[in-house]
Order: C-alpha cells, then sequence, then structure tokens
C-alpha cells in the first residue's frame, strides 16, 4: 500500500486502511472502493490524505505499531472522558476503561517492539484533539520502551499521554478551533490547560501520582523556557519530557484549521535544532532511531529528480531507505547500494 495526498487521491482506487472519525467509529472500511462524493468528503473534514491499495505498490507492507482494533478503542474512550460530565457513578468505569486501554496499547506495542513508528495518522481537524491524544500515547510508548523503561513505567507514561491533553475540556471550543491568531487573553487561558488537566485526574482519579505529573508537565521544556512552572533539565519527570516530545511531533505533523500540515522531514529538523533547548537530548537520539523521516509507502522526491515511493526504513538510518522508482519500478536501497551512494532524498511529497 501507499499514502497519497488527498488531492491526488481518484474515485475508483481501493483504500487500504480504515478510516475513523474522532470516536473511533468507522467511516470508511479498508478494501472500500472509493467514489468522489466519497473523496470530497474526506477532504472537507480534513483528512490530508489517504493509505490505499494498488498494483504498484503491492509488496509494500507497513507494519503498525499496535492493531487496529486498539487503536479505535482509545480513541472511542479518549472521546467520551472529554464529553462526559462525568458524574461520580461513571468515574470507576471510565478510570478502569482507561486502564484497560492502556495495557493493550502497552502489550500491542511490546509484541511488536522492533516495529517503526512508520506510517502517516490519517485524522481530521475537527477531531484533532482526540487523535492527536490517542498518537502521543502511543508514540510516547514508543520513545519510552527504547528508552528502556519497564511494562509498569509504560503504563504509567501511556495514561499520561493519552491523557495530557484532558484540560481542554474546560475550555471553549472556539478558542481550541479557531482559525486566526489567538488574543492575549485566549492565549493566557489556553496556557492553563495542563494545570486543569492535572487537577481534573487527581480529584477525580487514583492513577499513579507521576501521571498527573507527567500531564502537569507536558509543555515543560529542557532549557526552562516552557510553562507553567519553568521546570527544567532533570527537574522535569521522564514521564513530561517524553509527552513532550511527542506532543511537538504530532501536532506539527498534523493538518489544523488554521494551517495545513508539516512534513515529517521538516518537523524531524526542527526537533533536532531545538535538541537540547526544547527537547532532552537523549530522548531526541531515540526519537531519530525509531520514527521514520519519510514514512514508509509515501512518495519522495530524489536528488537525481526522479520519483519513488519509500518501501522499506532502516533502524537507525532514517535518511537511507529503500525505495521504488514510480517511472521504472526499479529498487534502489539508498543505504546498502554502492551505486546509490550520491543519491539522497530531496523532499516528501505530502
Amino acid at each position: 500500500m501507499r499514502y497519497l495526498p488527498i488531492k491526488k487521491v481518484e474515485a475508483g482506487m481501493v483504500l487500504a486502511q480504515d478510516i475513523l472519525d474522532g470516536q473511533g467509529v468507522m467511516l470508511l472500511g479498508r478494501h472500500q472502493i472509493l467514489n468522489q462524493e466519497q473523496i470530497e468528503n474526506l477532504d472537507k473534514m480534513g483528512y490530508p490524505g489517504l493509505y490505499i491499495d494498488d498494483k504498484f505498490s503491492e509488496e509494500i507492507e507497513i507494519a503498525e505499531v499496535i492493531k487496529p482494533s486498539i487503536h479505535s478503542k482509545s480513541l472511542e474512550i479518549v472521546h467520551r472522558l472529554f464529553i462526559d460530565r462525568m458524574e461520580e457513578e461513571d468515574v470507576s468505569e471510565q478510570e478502569w476503561q482507561i486502564r484497560e486501554a492502556v495495557m493493550q496499547v502497552v502489550d500491542s506495542l511490546l509484541e511488536n517492539e522492533e516495529v517503526m513508528y512508520n506510517m502517516m495518522s490519517l485524522k481530521n481537524y475537527d477531531d484533532y484533539t482526540y487523535f492527536h491524544s490517542v498518537n502521543v500515547g502511543i508514540l510516547s510508548a514508543v520513545i519510552g520502551a527504547h528508552y528502556g523503561m519497564n511494562e509498569y513505567e509504560l503504563r504509567i507514561l501511556t495514561t499520561a499521554a493519552l491523557l495530557h491533553d484532558i484540560g481542554k475540556k474546560f475550555l471553549e471550543i472556539d478558542i481550541l478551533n479557531a482559525r486566526r491568531a489567538l488574543t492575549e487573553d485566549e492565549r493566557r487561558i489556553v496556557l492553563q490547560h495542563p494545570k486543569l488537566g492535572y487537577e481534573f485526574l487527581r480529584d477525580n482519579f487514583d492513577f499513579a501520582p507521576e501521571v498527573y505529573l507527567g500531564v502537569l508537565e507536558h509543555h515543560e521544556c529542557y532549557n526552562g523556557e516552557g510553562y507553567p512552572m519553568r521546570k527544567s533539565g532533570d527537574e522535569i519527570s521522564i514521564y513530561g519530557r517524553i509527552i513532550k516530545l511527542a506532543d511537538v511531533y504530532d501536532a506539527m505533523i498534523s493538518k489544523r484549521p488554521y494551517r495545513d500540515p508539516m512534513p515529517p522531514a521538516d518537523v524531524i529538523e526542527y526537533i533536532m535544532a531545538m535538541n537540547g533547548s526544547e527537547f532532552d537530548p537523549k530522548l531526541v537520539e531515540v526519537f531519530l532511531r525509531w520514527v521514520a523521516v519519510y514514512p514508509a509507502g509515501c512518495e519522495v522526491e530524489l536528488s537525481d529528480g526522479r520519483m519513488a515511493v519509500v518501501k522499506h526504513n532502516y533502524q537507525g538510518f532514517v535518511l537511507r531507505p529503500i525505495v521504488k522508482v514510480c517511472d521504472t519500478g526499479e529498487i534502489i536501497d539508498l543505504k546498502n547500494d554502492k551505486e546509490a551512494r550520491s543519491i539522497t532524498i530531496v523532499r516528501l511529497v505530502v
């Protein structure tokens, strides 16, 4: 399968991945033959692209970090937590569901521990908060696992990451989805969401204290210039430092009402530039080994002018994947082919 920007998707193409809304409900299923109306509706909803199956990409297989059913269930639980009024009798049920979802995410990840974070996320901007929460939970777990966390620590991390933005449930939706620059007063309100989430979880749930701390600290910067407490370095919990990195990455690659998504390669360049200031260098090192700069299935432009689709990424050599040239079907191993040493990837087509 391969990824196509929504503007390149045509009627008659076959979906290679389920399309979910922010509640985890399937809008279109894998193997669906797309018609023009469906494509236009997905475009209006803000889906930046789709994975499709075709003859050219039939041998390109992309391993997913967690099972699709677990991703769907996690979306459903996060969505419910954001919109529920949280009557007292609902809290214990919500907590059980969160714990169950976290256990499934961590177990699925540990079963596929050598799988890279290697796919473009399919999400619409109206349901951005729910998709973002789940993606940050998954990516945080990937970073934590390869940083050396044990299963107990991974469950704490994943819980905090899934819930890191829960404080936004107390903010006005018009502010969260504003298609303009926020006023200074609105910006001050938004900056309160880590503290609001921390207090909400601490007062209503019985998670480990480190969960609440991870939520509170997810906007702290390694150099002390974050918020709300301006902590720095190891003063910030490892959970807060990991969630910070995952949060920034997923936010920047996401389509928002006020801007287009940035290509993963550009976001990774930003993360490298802010290494040691905004982000913990030890975590950036792990991130750069396990998050694909050019996700498998995506189209790229090579330095010799040819277009190709990424077929396989090498862990630790993310700039030198195996690619399949679009015009000829030629397979080029940018890491191991001696004849290809002068060829580089110029850009990702998104």
